[in-house]
């Protein structure tokens, strides 16, 4: 095995180790809002279009630890793909395709984007 199959092979171990933790994370955070609530599905009687920061602030007030941690999990979770092109790119410059390391940071621009624009702040 070289040295690039080597590195693709610890960025796949990596990947799946980051699903695991998410999904870990977030098992706790439900487990924990589900003992303390008693109904896990009393937050979704309402919906109401609240800006994330007040969302998160609301919850830090509340001390709602549970929300907050499945909220940390899915954070892990949507930062993988994320992660997925940096690290691609970085192989590319070590492959010494630049070209390719550049389309893979246009494409980690236009993800970081997406998330952002799709974040209301």
């Amino acid at each position: 095995m070289n040295e690039i199959e080597s590195l693709e092979l610890k960025i796949a171990k990596f990947l799946r180790g980051g699903v695991f933790a998410a999904g870990a994370v977030m098992l706790v955070g439900w487990i924990w809002k589900t003992k303390w609530s008693g109904n896990p599905f009393f937050s979704f009687e309402l919906y109401d279009r609240i800006p994330f920061m007040t969302m998160i602030q609301h919850h830090i007030y509340y001390k709602d630890w549970g929300t907050l941690v499945s909220y940390a999990g899915l954070l892990i979770l949507i930062s993988l793909p994320l992660i997925r092109v940096l690290l691609t790119a970085i192989l590319f410059v070590k492959q010494k395709e630049y070209s390719l390391a550049a389309i893979a940071l246009l494409v980690l621009s236009g993800l970081t984007a997406s998330i952002l624009l799709g974040i209301e702040l």
